[in-house]
C-alpha cells in the first residue's frame, strides 16, 4: 500500500511538472526552450520513465540486458548509476537491433529494439519535450498523444461524413518512417527545444547502428519504428501537414492518426485539388505518398481506416430504419484476428489445459471487441466466435487423440465451450460485459 502511495505520488509529481511546461508553450508560441537536459536527469522523472518502459515488458536489445534482469539487480541502483551517468554526460546511445515483423499481405515490417536503457531515457526525454510540442499540436491529430485515441480519430469522421463531406482523399505515405529526413526533422525539434544535450541525444537516436545479423547499418533517413521516442517525432514532424490544413477553412477536413490519415471534402472537385495539394506539401517534406493505395473515391464507394472499413449500410435511427454511412471491421483486420487466433491456440503445447486453450482465445477476442465494439460488428463477432470454437475443439481433438470425425460440434457442442469451459458468448462480448 505505501509503496502503491509513493508511485502515485511520483507520477503526480511528474505530471505537474509537464503541465506547467504545457501551459508555459501554450503561452509563449514562438518561445524555444533551452534548458531542458537537468530535468531529464532528475530522479523523479527517470523513475517514471522507468515505471512506463517496464509495464510493457519488451525485448532485450543489443545488450541482452533485460527489464527482468534489471528487476533483480537493483532497480533502484539501476536509475542511481543511470542518473549519474546523464548528469557527468557519459551516456551514449546504444545500437540497435532489427528485428522483421511479418504482415497481414504476406511482407514484413521492420523493427527497431533500442537497449532497454536506451529505452529509459528516451521516454525521460519524451516527458521532458512532449508538453512543449503537445502545445502547437492541432486537434486533427490523434496519433499516440496523451488522452487521445483512435476511437477519437473516428468518431470524428463520423461527425464529418454525417455533416455531408461525401468525397475522400484515402491517404497512405509510403515508408514513412524510414523516409523521414534527419536535418529537416531536427529544425522542427529546435523550433521547441534548444537545448544543446537535448538535441545530441536525440541525433544520437537517429543515427545509431542498427544491427541485422552480425552487420551494422547506419542510416541517414528515417526514426526507428519500436523506439520511444520515435511517435513523438513522427508527430514533429507531420504536424507541418496539419498545419496547411488548418488554414484552409472549413471546405476540407484532416483527420489524422501518425502516418494513416484521410482527407473529407464536400465535392469530388474538391477532393483532387486536395490531393495535388497534398503531394506538393509532401515533396516539400521529403515525403512520398504510395500512388498505388492513395486514392481520391467516394465515400459511398467504401474506404478504410484504422482497421475499419466505412461503406453505406441500414441502420435504424429513431425507430426507423435508413440507409447511411457505418463503419465495419476492415477485412484485413478480420483475417488477422482469425490467424491470430489460429496460431496461438496452435502453439500450446498439448499438455496444456483445455482451460488454457480457453483462456488465450478469450484474451484475444476481449481484445478485438473493445476495440471494434464501436462500429457495428454484430456478424464479424458471430464469425469470429465460430471461429474461435472451432479452433478450441481441434485443440481437444489433438490433446485428447481423438479421430476428427469425434472433433465436432456435436461432440464438443457450443454450450458445452461457453458454459463449462467458459468461452465469451458473442452477446457478452457485444456488450462489453
Amino acid at each position: 500500500m505505501i509503496a502503491e502511495t509513493a508511485r502515485h505520488t511520483l507520477k503526480n509529481r511528474v505530471e505537474d511538472f509537464r503541465r506547467k511546461l504545457y501551459l508555459s508553450a501554450k503561452a509563449n508560441p514562438e518561445r524555444s526552450y533551452a534548458s531542458l537536459y537537468d530535468k531529464v536527469c532528475r530522479p523523479d522523472v527517470l523513475r517514471e520513465a522507468w515505471r512506463r518502459v517496464s509495464s510493457n515488458d519488451g525485448a532485450s536489445g543489443v545488450d541482452g540486458v533485460s527489464i527482468r534482469r534489471i528487476r533483480e539487480d537493483g532497480v533502484e541502483a539501476y536509475l542511481e548509476e543511470l542518473g549519474t551517468s546523464l548528469r557527468e554526460r557519459r551516456y551514449r546511445p546504444d545500437r540497435i537491433k532489427r528485428v522483421y515483423i511479418p504482415k497481414p499481405d504476406g511482407r514484413e515490417r521492420p523493427l527497431g529494439i533500442p537497449t532497454v536503457t536506451d529505452r529509459v531515457v528516451q521516454m525521460a526525454v519524451k516527458l521532458v519535450i512532449e508538453p512543449l510540442f503537445e502545445a502547437d499540436f492541432l486537434d486533427c491529430s490523434y496519433g499516440f498523444r496523451p488522452g487521445r485515441s483512435q476511437h477519437q480519430a473516428m468518431k470524428a469522421i463520423d461527425k464529418y461524413l454525417y455533416r455531408g463531406y461525401r468525397w475522400v482523399v484515402d491517404v497512405d505515405l509510403k515508408s514513412y518512417f524510414d523516409t523521414i529526413p534527419h536535418d529537416r526533422l531536427m529544425t522542427l525539434v529546435e523550433r521547441r527545444v534548444y537545448d544543446r544535450m537535448i538535441l545530441r541525444l536525440i541525433r544520437g537516436w537517429l543515427k545509431a547502428g542498427i544491427v541485422l545479423e552480425g552487420k551494422v547499418t547506419y542510416a541517414e533517413t528515417g526514426s526507428p519504428q519500436g523506439s520511444v521516442i520515435s511517435p513523438l517525432l513522427s508527430n514533429i514532424y507531420l504536424h507541418e501537414v496539419d498545419r496547411h490544413w488548418c488554414r484552409r477553412g472549413a471546405n476540407t477536413q484532416l483527420v489524422r492518426y501518425a502516418d494513416d490519415m484521410v482527407i473529407l471534402c464536400g465535392t469530388e472537385a474538391t477532393a483532387r485539388r486536395e490531393y495535388d495539394r497534398l503531394q506538393g506539401i509532401l515533396r516539400e517534406l521529403g515525403l512520398t505518398l504510395n500512388a498505388e493505395k492513395t486514392r481520391v473515391v467516394r465515400a459511398e464507394d467504401g474506404f478504410d481506416f484504422l482497421g475499419f472499413s466505412y461503406r453505406p449500410g441500414k441502420c435504424v435511427l429513431n425507430g426507423r430504419k435508413r440507409t447511411m454511412m457505418i463503419k465495419v471491421p476492415s477485412r484485413k483486420s478480420l483475417a488477422k484476428i482469425r490467424e491470430g487466433i489460429k496460431e496461438a491456440v496452435k502453439q500450446l503445447p498439448l499438455n496444456e489445459s483445455v482451460a488454457r486453450a480457453v483462456a488465450v482465445v478469450n484474451l484475444r477476442l476481449r481484445g478485438w471487441s473493445n476495440y471494434f465494439r464501436i462500429g457495428h460488428v454484430w456478424r464479424s463477432l458471430k464469425g469470429l466466435v465460430w471461429h474461435a470454437e472451432r479452433q478450441v475443439r481441434i485443440f481437444m481433438r489433438r490433446k485428447f487423440q481423438r479421430k476428427y470425425s469425434q472433433g465436432t460440434r456435436h461432440s464438443y457442442p457450443s454450450n458445452y465451450l461457453h458454459e463449462t469451459l467458459g468461452m465469451y458468448r458473442v452477446e457478452v462480448l457485444y456488450a462489453g460485459k
